[in-house]
């Protein structure tokens, strides 16, 4: 609660709100049946976190990075609805339950895996879609850095599993290759940067 104290920035109630907004829509997303639901508690989840991460918005460098991150999401949140396009296929119905009897023969799957990777990647901050990270992180609000890099990271990598072993229900060797060259060449990056 002391962080939330008033000051130049944003009122601590809307702070607050925001706060338990974001807790709300990552609940929302694990608890998402369908591609609607999971989209509008993504973005929702984007949203809250772009207010408080410009918190102390009188400042151009915090500003900016907020605007960083706000961008890097929703070019994000753009793979994530074509991975769900492509998985929705020509029946145009966006439950996991349809999505979860795309068929798993042809390049389809792959096409779906790799936007989702995508989308998904760049709230995770996997190389090189990492651009955010450093310009937001430092700027925030120390309880929303904390939610940032605790949670809301990881449920980037909740998505990528629930696309790969939950929807497609197939995996192929050379996904998880790809996952590990990305993370390990990402955490490299990360200790050396």
């Amino acid at each position: 609660a002391g962080y939330l104290r008033p000051g130049e920035g944003t009122a601590p109630g809307l702070q607050c709100l925001l706060y338990h907004s974001l807790l709300t829509s990552m609940a929302l997303v694990m608890l998402a049946d369908d591609g609607y639901a999971f989209m509008v508690a993504w973005e929702t989840m984007a949203l809250c976190a772009y207010f408080l991460v410009a918190s102390e918005h009188r400042h151009a460098e915090i500003r900016r990075a907020a605007y960083l991150y706000l961008l890097i999401s929703h070019v994000g949140a753009v793979g994530i609805l074509l991975a769900f396009g492509v998985m929705a296929g020509s029946s145009g119905d966006y439950t996991f339950d349809a999505m979860r009897d795309f068929p798993t023969s042809g390049y389809w799957p792959s096409v779906a895996f790799l936007l989702a990777l995508f989308g998904f990647g760049t709230k995770a901050g996997l190389l090189p879609l990492h651009v955010w990270l450093p310009e937001a992180h430092p700027v925030a609000p120390s309880p929303v850095s904390a939610m940032m890099s605790g949670i809301i990271l990881k449920t980037a990598v909740y998505g990528v599993l629930r696309i790969a072993f939950d929807l497609l229900h197939i995996q192929l060797g050379w996904w998880g290759i790809l996952l590990l060259v990305v993370g390990l060449s990402t955490a490299l990056f990360g200790v050396i940067f």
